[in-house]
Parts: structure tokens; C-alpha cells; sequence
């Protein structure tokens, strides 16, 4: 189960990327990442998930975009 805190990584160009989620969401969501709305819809069986990567870089994923650590 992914939640707050959980180490995670995903495929991103051609290798793969990692973060700590800092919220998950069970609604839709939307926010602004560097001058870009990005929305996500989550759901129950598929969190948005609000991920911060090692370079303070923050992305919006899917759980079902993502493997945890």
C-alpha cells in the first residue's frame, strides 16, 4: 500500500525515476508544477499521488503509474 511517506519510483524517458510521496488523494486533483496545471484523477482503487524527487523536483502520478521502493 502506498501512502504518506512511501518511497516510490516510475519509468520516466529512458530510465527511472524516484520521489517520496508527500500527500495521496482519492478525488481528482489538480496542481501547479512549474507553470503547468497537472490534474490527476484518483479514486479508491488508484490514489493520486503528490510524489517530491531527490532533486526537489515535485510530479502528480497514479498509483497505477508508479512501484513502490
Amino acid at each position: 500500500m502506498i501512502r504518506k511517506g512511501s518511497q516510490v519510483t516510475w519509468k520516466w524517458s529512458s530510465g527511472i525515476a524516484q520521489g517520496k510521496v508527500l500527500e495521496t488523494y482519492d478525488t481528482e486533483v489538480s496542481k501547479n508544477i512549474k507553470g503547468s496545471e497537472i490534474k490527476r484523477k484518483g479514486s479508491s482503487d488508484d490514489k493520486a499521488l503528490y510524489i517530491e524527487q531527490s532533486d526537489g523536483d515535485k510530479v502528480l502520478k497514479l498509483e497505477s503509474e508508479v512501484e513502490k521502493k
